[in-house]
């Protein structure tokens, strides 16, 4: 289904770093974009933005990553 490998969360000592980034799942990522859930999975399937699979049904997305891919794709 999807061939692309998936992020695993950092661990160790960039895990301090990943501390202070914030991770969401796409649901409410997509509504707080006024998205639909399913773009947020067609963008990481295209590579455009990081899944981290958390376990077998856990995705996050870092939410800054989103929200700067989201920003940069706006037409004005």
């Amino acid at each position: 289904m999807n061939d692309q490998p998936s992020a695993s969360l950092p661990t160790g000592a960039t895990a301090d770093a990943a501390a202070a980034r914030k991770f969401s799942k796409a649901r409410p990522l997509a509504a707080r974009f006024g998205l639909h859930a399913k773009t947020i999975f067609r963008w990481a399937d295209a590579g455009k933005i990081h899944r981290f699979k958390v376990n077998e049904r856990v995705v996050l997305f870092d939410e800054a990553e989103v929200l700067a891919f989201v920003e940069a794709a706006r037409v004005a």
